[in-house]
């Protein structure tokens, strides 16, 4: 009679809702000494852990883990509202739980500006009424200056191309246009570039097919001039983190002779200023016109939009030039040749590797730019601009 009591006693703990719908410590000893009552088994050793220390610091070494599931697709049916616990400490028995599958969310940095140093830039001088010309007198022709297949041309690693204008072989041109300028390292607050204008008054058509023969092609006007391309190279180099220099000073008026020699003042003034200078660009725009009188618009077609075509002019000594250095300008023309065709494919003609000085003397990471021809529009040489930034500062990086 006894034993059966204690079987109804025990039975009585199990059916007790309170007891059964616990998974406590407290829960588990009840059921337990039910089941002891009933001479099932014997009573375990049970501690039991107050609340307070089940939600304290999981790195406890005496705390168990559940390890993570394989399967990262596994949906857990537990109600709990800390599923997005990875691990879960558990004493007693545990319950289902699984870790947040969901992808981290990482905040990366912004990229830190280039400071930009603007030197000289003036007020516009210009008071032409522009809207007072027609285009009529001449037409415009815009295309894809491509590839050569004359001698006269060597065909860079990237299929760009250099026009050899010198008595110099091609075959030693193409070995040293392997060479890859070395530059150190960068500092986005040192200026890595200075970006000039012996020629600043040099501007651009209005878009167009046809053009009036009496239109201004130069004007005082930054924001019409070769100042606004400079702005659009410098805006994008800052935006990849490269210090520039952009010297707006107008070294072609009121008087054009002697340009070169005035801007070659400035440019010494600048670099002594700023030695970490490791690229000097003068930045022209081209005019091409043809014996009919018409004119050409280099253009090639970036991202479904019309970049004016630039030309490299890097210069080579005849024996008069003092020039000893000329060849590290010529790595350097290739250098950035190579990366504009790997961006941005046919946006560069060939480079011109010709018997010119161009204050080229007195830097060996000096060039002439040529951004476009005056048929072209001003807005096709700013996106040109841009696209330029980005090339210069692929440049730099691979020399870094």
């Amino acid at each position: 009679m006894g034993k059966l009591k204690s079987v109804l006693i025990g039975a009585a703990a199990l059916c007790c809702p309170f007891l059964a719908g616990t998974s406590s410590a407290a829960g588990d000893l009840v059921r337990s000494a039910a089941y002891y009552s009933t001479g099932a088994f014997a009573l375990p050793d049970i501690e039991i852990i107050p609340d307070s220390v089940n939600k304290a610091d999981t790195s406890d070494s005496s705390s168990s883990t559940v390890p993570e599931p394989a399967n990262s697709g596994y949906t857990s049916t537990s109600s709990s509202s800390e599923t997005s616990n990875p691990r879960t400490t558990v004493t007693g028995n545990a319950e289902n739980s699984h870790p947040d599958t969901s992808e981290p969310v990482i905040d990366e940095p912004p990229q830190k500006l280039g400071k930009v140093i603007t030197l000289n830039r003036p007020e516009s001088t210009d008071d032409t009424d522009y809207s007072e010309f027609t285009s009529n007198d001449g037409e415009i022709y815009r295309y894809n200056f491509g590839k050569s297949k004359s001698t006269e041309y060597i065909t860079l690693g990237s299929g760009a191309q250099v026009r050899n204008c010198t008595d110099m072989t091609n075959a030693e041109l193409a070995e040293a246009a392997k060479i890859t300028p070395s530059f150190g390292e960068l500092d986005s607050e040192q200026p890595s570039v200075l970006i000039y204008h012996t020629h600043t008054s040099e501007s651009f058509l209005p878009f167009g097919d046809s053009f009036d023969a009496d239109y201004p092609l130069r004007s005082g006007d930054p924001s019409r001039n070769m100042t606004a391309v400079g702005d659009a190279i410098c805006d994008s180099l800052s935006k990849r983190g490269i210090g520039v220099v952009h010297d707006c000073t107008v070294y072609d008026s009121p008087m054009f002779t002697g340009a070169y020699y005035r801007s070659a003042d400035g440019m010494l003034e600048i670099l002594e200023k700023y030695p970490s200078i490791k690229i000097v660009l003068d930045i022209h725009r081209d005019g091409i016109i043809n014996a009919d009188g018409s004119l050409d618009a280099p253009i090639a077609e970036i991202d479904g939009k019309n970049a004016a075509q630039f030309m490299i002019i890097t210069g080579c000594d005849d024996g008069e030039m003092d020039m000893p250095d000329y060849m590290e300008n010529f790595k350097l023309a290739c250098l950035l040749q190579n990366c504009a065709e790997e961006a941005y494919p046919d946006l560069a003609r060939a480079v011109l590797f010709d018997y010119r000085n161009y204050n080229q003397s007195l830097s060996t990471g000096a060039l002439l730019i040529e951004v476009g021809s005056h048929g072209n529009s001003l807005d096709e040489a700013l996106y040109t601009g841009e696209l330029l930034g980005n090339i210069i500062a692929d440049a730099l990086e691979r020399g870094e």
